[in-house]
């Protein structure tokens, strides 16, 4: 059945929005948003302003899936019902699923085993890093030379460091795997504890001491591993929203934002992280984007639930 036609089905007269995606290809915070069931749209993130109800009786939408190949199409909208309890369809789940399995395994397979476009993605120099969160979680990442900086952003880092380079994305995953197995380093943080660190952030200079602990470890194998792929270096990053002082004010979001019904405006982003407040509120709250995602947002002028901040946050 149709997303259009399926939306309907719940509120025949009604304006429906649905947030498939975030992303930051051009540096500012973008959401993907389909309306009353249209090719999805690039919306700034930055401004958007939404009153809308939602409930567990309505059905979630396929949020769509980027294509690995080559290919002209950025993002591939889905009309197809998600799994049980997921975000994708079948389909759209088992492409992101090749991807990413080809991706991250690639250098323990033959070259003949992965798609072409794996393959190329890989041939091109590579960077390592470390990322700091402000819970003070620190984890090793890798990435392309033109991505680093967006992937970082997507990520949701404040503090960031860049420590080798690789001829490829065979000679970095190699080495990312080694510094996990044998430092024992992290290659993913939860959004639980980037949400946290958002609401009760650690200082700058506690995060940057863990990454130099953790930069001399990293050097140190880098070094040992005999790799002449492979090049230590030094160059730190920032998050370019640091500096804001909102920032040191966020409220956990005290709502369901899948459930109920809302009134809200978003300002910003830290990754997936968002930032919102009621239209023209003095609090700004912080949840994960990604509970909306593929939620119908039934737009109206319904009072949205009440908000209650706790004293202590204050």
């Amino acid at each position: 059945m149709p997303l259009a036609q399926q939306i309907g089905n719940a509120r025949e007269v009604a304006d429906v929005e649905v947030i498939t995606g975030l992303t930051w290809v051009t540096g500012e915070p973008q959401l993907r948003v389909r309306r009353d069931g249209r090719p999805a749209e690039l919306v700034a993130l930055s401004g958007y302003a939404v009153r809308y109800t939602t409930g567990p009786d309505q059905p979630r939408m396929c949020i769509g899936h980027k294509p690995f190949r080559d290919t002209t199409v950025a993002w591939e909208d889905c009309d197809r019902p998600p799994l049980h309890d997921g975000r994708t369809c079948d389909r759209c789940a088992a492409s992101d699923a090749t991807f990413a399995s080809q991706l991250h395994h690639a250098h323990t397979r033959a070259q003949g085993e992965l798609d072409a476009a794996v393959v190329k993605h890989l041939q091109q120099p590579n960077e390592l890093y470390l990322a700091a969160f402000r819970d003070g979680s620190v984890k090793v990442g890798t990435s392309t030379a033109p991505r680093l900086r967006t992937r970082l952003i997507e990520q949701g880092a404040w503090l960031a460091r860049v420590v080798g380079t690789a001829t490829d994305g065979f000679a970095v995953r190699s080495i990312e795997d080694r510094v996990t197995v044998a430092a024992g380093l992290p290659q993913s943080v939860s959004i639980h504890r980037k949400l946290r660190g958002l609401e009760q952030p650690r200082p700058d200079g506690e995060l940057l001491s863990e990454i130099d602990l953790w930069t001399n470890r990293v050097h140190d194998l880098i070094e040992g591993s005999g790799d002449d792929r492979l090049t230590s270096m030094k160059v730190d990053w920032r998050n370019p929203q640091a500096d804001e002082p909102m920032w040191q004010h966020l409220h956990p979001y005290p709502l369901k934002p899948e459930s109920g019904s809302h009134d809200l405006e978003l300002v910003t982003a830290c990754g997936r992280a968002v930032v919102a407040r009621r239209p023209g509120g003095p609090d700004h709250f912080v949840f994960d984007l990604r509970r909306l995602y593929g939620v119908p947002l039934v737009l109206g002028e319904e009072t949205p639930d009440e908000l209650a901040v706790q004293d202590s946050l204050f």
